[in-house]
């Protein structure tokens, strides 16, 4: 290690839950009481193999996982914020087991060994840091008028009036609206006994629309009413030196492109090289009586393009498409299921009658980057197994016949939401785990019978691979005060601690040990800002229809 700029990885499962004095049993039959605040041990004065009779009431191998801190004199857990403990004594952590078959003895030695740390000397900890869990976000674009390019989608209202002969539902009945600057608006209302209205939430935020419009439910007597508190800004694309014209016209007789491009890792590993597809849309035949070229229903132009991208089988595996009509209504792809419509008040576009097309109102495309890869489960698992982490990008504008989309005035296309990777998922938690567990010998085999025979199925089964992790990394060093080679130097060792939930006292207490050493402070790490979409997208299948994620 003195020959490296790494450190050694350590890591600790801190996944139990809060426990309030349970019985610890000591081997002369004497007993004491422990607490901890969710996986950290708060009671002093016990040994470390009170860890594993804690993880021992775990709910569940991914809920078991208890850490501490121990005095290396004496081997009990200690009270960081007690004065003998303060300022700058050394400690080592401590985390429980996670086999649940011990090979040698029932509390010292052998699989069921506590987890430990090498001694801790808070003048030589460089750092000490939290990283929440981040949830991954879908790279969202649009293409023409929608809630977001045009603007005016509804976000938020306020419930005027009740109205009367609502029906009595316990699970929301789904609505349209009347009324207002804008056009469709879906909601979902809740009644009481007496048919009256008492709560709505909105389903789909139609366009146009502006804050303190007053709208009122359809159904009923048509007397329920609510006002429009915040709606979506408008947002346009500057691009090839001009504005892009979001609310385009479009003429019968004509032949439109677009060409929608998918790029990052999702695309690369399926192809070899990133996916695009440059689809068209005829508009038809003009009317045997006009004189020169009228304009259609642009709804019409969406629905072709999105159909030529569904049906492509480079690019749809990576992207869902929702049509916002010129009426402002959303429309999803054929055999999107009938549970989905209904809840969200929709229908597909295969199913779209144009009432033709509405001066000045125009249709735009809604993209949302989608892949789910294959995903082995745990019986299976392979340390060599990809996950995927980075989020599909996607960029599309409209091109001429030749693919230029600068040759003429293109159609704006705008980004709601960037694509962000996840972080904190079980599958990275998992393989730290396992880098952890090989350097104390424990290895998880690739030979599946092994596996099993040296408990190496167990490190598998402590960790949820679909969950979200806390991380907190404490980085120290170990002085060489005798080095072979005559240089001084130390190893540095990175503490990992997963949890599932914030570990706040865990946090406050290290934080007070070397806080009274003058050390350091604790670093806090934040997820960026999340996007919310205000429609909804259907559940994307997996890549591979028949993967089997259980054993």
């Amino acid at each position: 290690m003195a020959y490296f700029n790494h450190a050694f990885q350590k890591a600790f499962l801190a996944t139990g839950e809060t426990q309030n004095n349970t019985v610890i049993t000591y081997p002369d039959g004497s007993t004491a009481t422990a607490d901890t605040s969710d996986g950290y041990l708060i009671t002093s004065g016990l040994p470390t193999y009170t860890l594993n009779q804690l993880s021992a009431n775990g709910a569940s191998a991914t809920t078991d996982g208890y850490i501490g801190w121990f005095n290396p004199k004496t081997n009990v857990s200690v009270d960081l914020n007690s004065e003998e403990n303060q300022p700058c004594c050394n400690l080592f952590l401590a985390g429980s087991a996670i086999y649940s078959n011990d090979k040698i003895g029932p509390l010292t030695g052998g699989y069921q060994e506590t987890n430990k740390s090498k001694m801790v000397n808070p003048k030589y900890v460089s750092r000490f840091y939290e990283v929440p869990p981040c949830e991954p976000q879908n790279n969202v674009i649009h293409v023409g008028s929608t809630y977001w390019t045009a603007g005016g989608g509804a976000l938020t209202e306020t419930l005027l009036a009740g109205g009367t002969g609502y029906g009595v539902s316990l699970t929301g009945v789904v609505t349209t609206v009347t009324g207002g600057t804008g056009t469709g608006m879906i909601v979902k209302y809740n009644t009481t006994a007496g048919q009256v209205v008492n709560a709505i939430t909105i389903i789909a935020p139609g366009k146009g629309y502006t804050a303190t419009d007053v709208v009122t439910l359809v159904g009923g007597n048509a007397d329920a009413t609510t006002t429009i508190n915040t709606v979506t800004d408008p947002h346009t694309q500057i691009g090839c030196g001009t504005t892009a014209d979001c609310c385009k016209e479009y003429l019968c007789g004509e032949t439109y492109y677009l060409r929608v491009d998918i790029k990052g890792s999702p695309a690369l590993r399926f192809l070899n090289h990133n996916a695009y597809n440059t689809v068209e849309a005829y508009t038809g035949c003009c009317p045997a009586d006009a004189i020169a070229p009228v304009a259609v229903d642009s709804t019409e132009v969406m629905i072709l393009w999105a159909n030529g991208l569904t049906t492509n089988p480079i690019v749809s595996p990576f992207v869902q498409i929702v049509v916002q009509a010129e009426d402002g209504t959303l429309w999803y792809a054929p055999g999107t299921s009938a549970a989905f419509l209904a809840i969200n008040g929709a229908d597909t576009w295969n199913n779209y009658v144009s009432p033709g097309h509405v001066d000045g109102a125009c249709a735009g495309l809604i993209l949302n980057g989608a892949y789910v890869d294959t995903h082995f489960g745990d019986c299976t698992f392979q340390l060599t197994d990809f996950y995927e982490k980075e989020a599909v990008k996607l960029y599309a504008s409209e091109v001429d016949y030749n693919g230029d989309p600068c040759a003429f005035t293109t159609l704006c296309v705008v980004t709601e939401c960037q694509g962000l990777q996840v972080q904190g998922i079980g599958e990275t938690v998992v393989r730290a785990l396992a880098m952890s567990e090989s350097y104390r010998q424990n290895f998880l085999s690739s030979d599946l019978r092994i596996r099993e025979i040296t408990q190496g199925n167990q490190i598998i089964s402590s960790i949820d691979r679909s969950a979200l992790y806390y991380r907190y990394m404490l980085q120290h060093s170990v002085p060489r005060f005798n080095n072979p080679s005559g240089t001084f130097d130390n190893d540095q060792y990175m503490l990992e601690i997963f949890s599932l939930v914030p570990l706040t006292t865990f946090v406050n207490d290290t934080a007070s040990w070397l806080d009274s050493c003058g050390v350091c402070e604790i670093e806090l790490y934040t997820c960026e800002t999340v996007c919310e979409v205000p429609i909804n997208f259907p559940a994307a299948p997996p890549y591979n229809p028949y993967n089997v994620v259980s054993c």
